[in-house]
């Protein structure tokens, strides 16, 4: 299953559209890259951006880097994905501003945004753990 799929698969009603990207668009210039995922999505969530007006639609001018809500990146095989857990781990320990949730099962990393409560984030656990064999 790829990164979409995963994510539409949690069943979160909120998720509305994911954005995939390629190694063209994606922000950190990694898909594809040697040691690097090979597939990355990002949505935003309308509990946590403030980018959904009143109406529930989201304002479509917004760069994806900007979303606020959810990444996921699969990888090819588990020493990238734990090099890459463990590098972005370190990254937010040296600037704990920047931390987020971060949940890793089978080829995937799911990683949410600092804004989520622990009960928020708990749901995409739940439902990321259930659909990930």
């Amino acid at each position: 299953m790829d990164t979409v799929g995963v994510i539409f698969s949690m069943g979160i009603k909120r998720i509305e559209f994911v954005q995939p990207f390629d190694a063209k668009t994606d922000p950190n210039k990694q898909l594809g890259r040697p040691n690097q995922y090979i597939d990355k999505a990002s949505w935003p969530d309308p509990l946590i951006d403030s980018k959904f007006e009143s109406d529930g639609f989201y304002d479509s001018d917004v760069d994806p880097v900007y979303f606020k809500g959810g990444t996921l990146e699969k990888f090819k095989n588990q020493a990238d994905l734990n090099r890459r857990y463990n590098y972005v781990k370190s990254v937010h320990l040296a600037m704990p501003m920047t931390n987020e949730y971060m949940y890793k099962k089978g080829l995937f990393l799911l990683r949410l945004d600092h804004d989520f409560t622990p009960e928020q984030a708990k749901e995409y656990e739940q439902k990321f753990y259930k659909v990930v064999k």
